[in-house]
């Protein structure tokens, strides 16, 4: 009988297992079968902060531009790799006379809510730009601009008022096509927040200094995107968002501190990728409010006691190349300039000549944290190397919105760090930095105001080349500011997405997937 039991049990247990195993086999090929694939669908960006605004042609920022590059389609890009100009939204482009851009779209676009994308949109988008009560940012760089015709549906004509050579760089830097129907339903402040436009990803959520998650538009006129879901979670600093990024929290980052490539390279889910980029760096010298800096030989004395070779070498771990004038190599405008180079005694012999004593100098240097590369470490090696002079310079670190504010406000102090991309062509730097109106500016010399305003109208490409290269040897010779390096772009990125970073510093999730 005992036997008997003991037999009863045991077939059981096998009859209880054997139904299991059958379980778990349906299960898997339930799963399998269904049409899911383990791939991963959604990427997390982990990004120094939050957008200004998800509203286009507002807010002149990397920051803002990187996320809502997403949501809005431009009408003509840059080739990422050349910089050179590409069909988007708009199919052709012509001048038809010095004053007269006409521009043909694609048809058949729709908007993400399913609006008809058409000329009317590129009217009230330029508009926008022009009507003064918007604040957009933008305005300088279309100042110029007199008047948009739509001259059929898919075709439009933007006037000017002067000579507007570089309109197609204005068009592909600087317009993004949001929904008219949009922003005149909600008012700008909801659009603000629930923005539609013509891109490749719709807004889910947006929580404020926190992140930004956006769903894939299956309508979009390119096709469906890889990636279902993308998130820009805003870590301001550069060690968490290492950090997050080795733990697994986020796929992607931009600017790996330099002192922390290896920690990235010897991560079995990470790799480095890396691209000389089209953003310049400098320490702005601001002339914009009364102190020592209006005197241009104070200026110049501050670019013989700044050493950038050595803040190369000692604080990017050479991440970068030196720039001895306001354009890079990569400019299509560039021109050979001369070096101030490291001449401690020339400072203080040109302080001297200007009136000063070093040890009365007492500078303000606003540097953001986070934003560039070791961008507030670079700062406080700078006040180090103008304290070898006897310069006393108090650093103020700056979260980056507030960065910003400050100089858009002009309160920024004595000097500032920033950067500027993408910088292709001369205008699109010079213009939007030396200029006394323009949002970034910290320097305004007539002499120098003059010679743009006259350069910007020149259609012929070696006489406009020639002007620009004589605007910039100018700006070295009156010191406006420090030129400090083209930057090198080093990615932090999850071995298995495909992600090749461009030296326009876009990240269009359209563009990637995944292994």
């Amino acid at each position: 009988m005992r036997k008997k039991a003991l037999l009863s049990i045991l077939m059981l247990l096998v009859i209880f297992t054997a139904a299991c195993t059958a379980g778990t086999a349906g299960n898997e090929k339930s799963n399998n079968s269904s049409g899911k694939s383990s791939k991963k669908d959604n990427v997390v960006i982990g990004i120094e902060a939050d957008a200004a605004t998800l509203l286009a042609n507002t807010d002149v920022n990397y920051i803002t531009d990187v996320q809502i590059r997403n949501i809005y389609d431009p009408l003509i890009k840059r080739n990422p790799e050349t910089g050179g100009f590409e069909p988007a939204l708009a199919t052709e482009w012509k001048n038809i006379d010095e004053y007269t851009w006409e521009i043909t779209l694609k048809k058949g676009v729709k908007f993400q809510n399913g609006d008809p994308f058409n000329a009317e949109a590129v009217k009230f988008n330029i508009d926008y730009i022009l009507d003064k009560k918007n604040n957009s940012t933008y305005l300088s760089r279309w100042a110029d601009v007199k008047e948009v015709k739509v001259i059929a549906d898919d075709k439009v004509q933007i006037i000017t008022s002067k000579p507007f050579p570089t309109m197609i760089a204005r068009i592909a830097d600087d317009l993004l096509i949001m929904d008219p129907g949009n922003v005149k339903k909600l008012g700008l402040e909801e659009a603000a927040k629930h923005p539609v436009g013509t891109g490749p990803y719709k807004v889910k959520e947006w929580v404020r200094d926190d992140h930004l998650t956006l769903v894939a538009n299956d309508d979009y006129w390119k096709g469906k995107p890889s990636i279902k879901e993308a998130t820009f979670r805003y870590i301001p600093e550069f060690s968490s968002r290492l950090s997050a990024f080795l733990s697994g929290e986020i796929d992607l980052f931009k600017n790996i501190p330099v002192d922390s490539v290896e920690n990235v390279k010897n991560n079995q889910n990470s790799k480095v990728e890396s691209i000389g980029s089209s953003r310049v760096n400098y320490l702005a010298l601001n002339t914009l409010h009364k102190g020592p800096l209006q005197n241009q030989k104070v200026r110049q004395a501050i670019n013989y006691a700044v050493n950038v070779d050595e803040l190369l070498k000692t604080v990017l771990n050479g991440n970068g190349t030196k720039m001895t004038g306001p354009l890079s190599k990569i400019n299509a405008d560039y021109v050979e300039t001369k070096d101030y180079g490291y001449n401690p005694e020339k400072a203080k012999e040109l302080l001297k000549e200007a009136g000063y004593s070093p040890k009365d100098l007492k500078l303000t240097l606003d540097t953001p944290n986070g934003r560039y590369p070791m961008d507030s470490q670079v700062a406080q090696a700078i006040a180090a190397q103008l304290k070898r002079i006897g310069i006393d310079v108090k650093v103020q670190v700056n979260e980056w919105g507030n960065h910003l504010t400050k100089i858009q406000q002009r309160k920024a102090g004595d000097m500032f760090i920033l950067g500027w991309g993408p910088a292709f062509d001369a205008q699109s730097t010079i213009q939007n930095l030396f200029m006394k109106d323009a949002p970034y500016s910290g320097f305004y010399d007539p002499e120098v105001e003059k010679a743009i305003q006259n350069a910007i109208p020149i259609f012929d490409q070696d006489k406009r080349k020639q002007a620009f290269g004589e605007i910039q040897q100018l700006l070295v010779d009156k010191a406006a500011w420090v030129p400090l390096w083209q930057q090198a772009d080093l990615y932090a990125v999850n071995k298995n997405l495909n992600f090749k970073p461009k030296v326009d510093e876009s990240m269009q999730v359209f563009d990637m997937s995944w292994k």
